[in-house]
């Protein structure tokens, strides 16, 4: 089968998260003969950022647990009326969603499984409903058992040949933080309990005392449900004095000339209280891999998939580990240019965009 499957994508969310960056390259690359129309799950930045693409797209809002239901119905209409080939539900809310919405119906649809969202009983209830399950890293099917795991697949998230001109992010980074700094360490991820912020202003302290000239810069968007986490965040700056040190940059349109006007990216996700936090295949880490910006990271998730040998990865938790592996880096001239380099080379040879969306047509033949 080589002509092109019409595909209707359904998104968990509209947030201009991780899961809306792959799903908007993803739709980029494969063009129009391949994309029916998007639904989305919730009415948010990314709808008008389809729309402003010429991509027909459909909001229809879905609330937690009572509001799967009603929500199923509604998609199980639209996906009537678009009639697709395979339907490709993006995240794990999509998924369930989907579950319900295609009960009983003859058309094929995968699961595109991002995160470790919901793992367990539940996540092996959907695949087992699913068509077929695509995970973006090895680590994130580790919850499958059994029978499933002959319909579970992976493809890394990919990335175009990126020219960015380091120099200039440098200094859009700096002119943002506003304040005197020799070297900056980004964290970049929407202000969220598991994403490492409190991680980082643990050990900031002490990276000071190593690098006075140092800043932390934070790249993300505040959202619900955790605006007040970020008034917290805010509250500890201040009281520990390290106002001038830490900045929060909140969304930025280009974080990919920011990242690559950084000295290093830092990924310290946590685990929180439902077992979330672990990283699929982090966005913000491939593309510092890809415009050679040296990322430290728990080693945990699907980040030792993603790094291998180039940067640093250290234990989970271990905050003393995650000052050394940063002031370590900082510090050798000639490991850092190695991590560097090595970065660029890892995402060339192995996660480009082009691989990541054959791999994909390659799914959707195979579903159809």
């Amino acid at each position: 089968m080589t002509d092109p499957v019409a595909i209707t994508f359904v998104s968990s969310h509209a947030r201009l998260g991780g899961e809306e960056n792959y799903l908007l390259k993803l739709l980029q690359e494969l063009g129009p003969d391949w994309v029916r129309n998007v639904i989305c799950l919730e009415d948010a930045p990314f709808v008008e950022r389809l729309r402003a693409e010429g991509i027909p797209t459909e909001v229809i809002p879905t609330g937690p647990r009572l509001g799967i239901a009603p929500a199923a119905v509604k998609v199980r209409r639209a996906l009537r009326r678009a009639n697709p080939d395979v339907v490709h539900a993006n995240g794990v809310k999509a998924a369930v969603v989907c579950a319900a919405a295609l009960a009983g119906s003859r058309t094929p649809w995968i699961w595109l499984k991002h995160d470790f969202s919901w793992d367990g009983r539940l996540a092996n209830l959907v695949a087992a409903r699913a068509t077929q399950v695509v995970a973006v890293s090895q680590a994130v099917t580790e919850t499958f058992d059994g029978e499933i795991r002959k319909k579970v697949h992976v493809v890394h998230n990919g990335l175009p040949p990126m020219h960015v001109d380091r120099g200039q992010g440098r200094a859009r980074l700096f002119s943002l933080l506003g304040a005197e700094a020799t070297e900056v360490v980004s964290l970049v991820a929407r202000v969220d309990p598991t994403k490492g912020h409190r991680e980082l202003l643990g050990i900031l302290p002490e990276l000071l005392e190593a690098r006075p000239g140092l800043r932390v810069a934070f790249i993300g968007a505040e959202h619900f449900p955790h605006l007040e986490f970020a008034e917290e965040l805010r509250a500890e700056i201040s009281e520990r004095v390290l106002e001038h040190a830490a900045t929060f940059l909140g969304f930025q349109e280009n974080a990919v000339e920011l990242i690559a006007g950084s000295d290093l990216v830092a990924i310290p996700s946590t685990i929180g209280e439902r077992g979330l936090g672990r990283e699929g295949f982090p966005y913000a880490g491939l593309e510092a891999m890809a415009v050679g910006t040296p990322v430290v990271a728990y080693a945990h998730g699907g980040l030792p998939e993603m790094l291998g040998d180039c940067g640093r990865l250290v234990t989970p938790g271990d905050r003393g580990a995650l000052r050394d592996g940063i002031l370590g880096l900082l510090a050798d001239r000639d490991a850092y240019e190695r991590a560097a380099e090595c970065g660029r080379a890892r995402v060339q040879e192995r996660f480009s965009l082009a691989g990541m969306v054959d791999a994909m047509r390659e799914r959707y033949r195979e579903a159809a």
